[in-house]
């Protein structure tokens, strides 16, 4: 089979971030790429391709709602490539500390039962890795403008990211468009249940659930017995 070309690679990020549209943010997401313009902090409201750019790159738009009105538009693009580099930066430190996490725990457990066969696979994995190069950021800003009404200031910013880049900053952004079946299948066996959105709701919401029956059942019982 032919292997992918750069142009493959660029359409296929590219066609994950139009899936993208018009689904929210992560919080996290939010916080972590936020910058400093003015004294003021200002989060993208939000992240989506747009139409022109270079063809081999990948086309992003970010939209900063709140601005003040007397900030100085043309410092953004200096702004938003340091917080986005530093975020990239901050994200492959984390891939790194967990897979030499996931390569100590298999050595253990190898060790543990003489299972040789999951120890090269681990060891596998983890040279792998270690051969995949760090992504390159290349962000390019292409025009920084007033998105926003009199009302209200956004700006906006048009940029272009390396594919690789940009595929990384939406597993940041839209986890669940970017990862692979088998990353989030990874990534769910090492979540902790305090970490699962879900789970801490259904724990939290079963634990009120059986505090309102347990108080029910200490007034029902003193009431039962006075009727005897």
């Amino acid at each position: 089979s032919e292997f992918p070309t750069a142009m493959d690679s660029v359409d296929a990020v590219r066609i994950k971030w139009q899936k993208a549209r018009g689904y929210p943010m992560c919080d996290a997401a939010r916080h972590s790429l936020a910058v400093q313009l003015n004294g003021a902090t200002l989060e993208p409201a939000d992240i989506s391709i747009w139409s022109e750019g270079p063809e081999d790159a990948v086309p992003l738009e970010f939209l900063f709602a709140g601005a003040p009105s007397d900030c100085d538009e043309q410092r953004l693009g200096d702004a938003l490539r340091t917080a986005v580099e530093e975020r990239l930066q901050a994200e492959a430190r984390a891939q790194f500390r967990s897979q030499l996490k996931q390569r100590q725990e298999s050595s253990l457990r190898r060790r543990k039962s003489n299972a040789a066969e999951e120890g090269d696979a681990a060891e596998e994995k983890w040279r792998s890795y270690l051969q995949k190069p760090a992504p390159e950021v290349k962000l390019t800003v292409h025009k920084v403008f007033d998105a926003g009404t009199r009302m209200r200031k956004v700006l906006g910013c048009r940029v272009s990211l390396s594919p690789e880049a940009a595929q990384e900053l939406g597993k940041i952004c839209f986890r669940h468009v970017f990862e692979s079946e088998e990353e989030e299948r990874e990534r769910l066996q090492r979540l902790k249940w305090y970490e699962d959105p879900f789970l801490t709701c259904f724990y939290g919401c079963s634990c009120v659930l059986i505090l309102v029956v347990v108080l029910w059942l200490c007034m029902l019982v003193p009431a039962v017995f006075r009727h005897f």
